[in-house]
């Protein structure tokens, strides 16, 4: 007796009853499948912020808690469950973290800045997130290469580092650092040539500016994801670190992104807040002193 072969299945009918389903009206699916799917566009990921809730007891309120913030709020529930749409976000958002964790710059994009590129003592990826330490710390190889690179006490070394979002320096950086040179230029601040330091993290800017003597040191990088976007950038910047330094002796303009700080405004204010730091001869708490 022949074995029964295993049903068929149907995916285009599949995929056509499950977009039905997610756009939430009947008769959907057809023109839904004719669509080319666009995640960015979110034709799976249909809006639930406001969406899911029914009739709002306060509708303006509702509205400005709503433009107040990215946060999941006013999403609602399907018995102890949230509702699918609200699910898929959250694992795609998810998924967005971990792929702009793990990634890495795109090599082209510094070349085509003019930036070189040295390395931290972190041989790869895998070993970057699981010892934080090897980020802080150049590589042999990267210390004698800005040795040969970099003039002796510039008076600012402008360092670019992966940080933990790749994504947000490949999409950010190129305008960033543009209109950096631009600002920095308008205010007479010059610097040594600016480089990138794959797997690197902050305090690695404190090393480094130690070795080549620079007056002030500014480290730009991507910010750890959250599970709204993972394309935001932040701007560290240190008077003269001593080999203790810590993170009280440094400052911070975080959440550059287009949702925050845009990046071209972002590069105004690290310009001035370099000019600063170089006047006052300090940075960090010390300032309110």
């Amino acid at each position: 007796m022949k074995p029964t072969p295993p049903p068929t299945v149907d995916r285009a009918r599949i995929e056509a009853m499950v977009r039905e389903a997610l756009t939430g009206a009947p008769g959907a699916g057809a023109a839904a499948a004719a669509r080319e799917l666009d995640t960015a566009g979110a034709l799976l990921l249909t809006p639930d912020r406001g969406v899911n809730v029914g009739e709002p007891y306060d509708p303006p309120v509702l509205a400005r808690m709503l433009a107040a913030t990215p946060a999941r709020v006013a999403v609602g529930r399907v018995g102890p469950r949230y509702h699918t749409n609200t699910m898929l976000r959250f694992r795609a958002d998810h998924a967005a973290a971990k792929d702009a964790v793990l990634s890495e710059v795109d090599p082209e994009l510094i070349a085509r800045l003019g930036m070189f590129e040295v390395a931290s003592r972190a041989p790869d990826k895998a070993i970057f997130l699981q010892r934080p330490d090897l980020g802080r710390t150049l590589s042999d190889e990267g210390r004698a290469e800005l040795t040969k690179r970099i003039g002796r006490a510039p008076t600012l070394v402008v360092i670019y580092g992966d940080g933990l979002s790749a994504a947000a320096l490949n999409q950010h950086l190129a305008e960033f650092h543009s209109s950096l040179e631009r600002a920095l230029g308008a205010r007479g601040i010059g610097h040594a040539p600016a480089f990138f330091v794959r797997r690197s993290r902050v305090k690695i800017m404190d090393e480094i500016a130690r070795l080549v003597g620079a007056q002030a040191a500014l480290f730009v990088c991507g910010e750890r994801p959250g599970l709204g976007f993972a394309d935001s950038m932040s701007a560290y910047y240190i008077y003269q670190p001593a080999a203790g330094a810590t993170d009280a002796d440094r400052e911070v303009i975080s959440n550059i992104n287009p949702r925050g700080r845009a990046p071209a405004d972002a590069a105004g204010d690290v310009a001035a807040a370099i000019e600063r730091i170089l006047r006052e001869k300090k940075s960090g708490v010390v300032l309110a002193r």
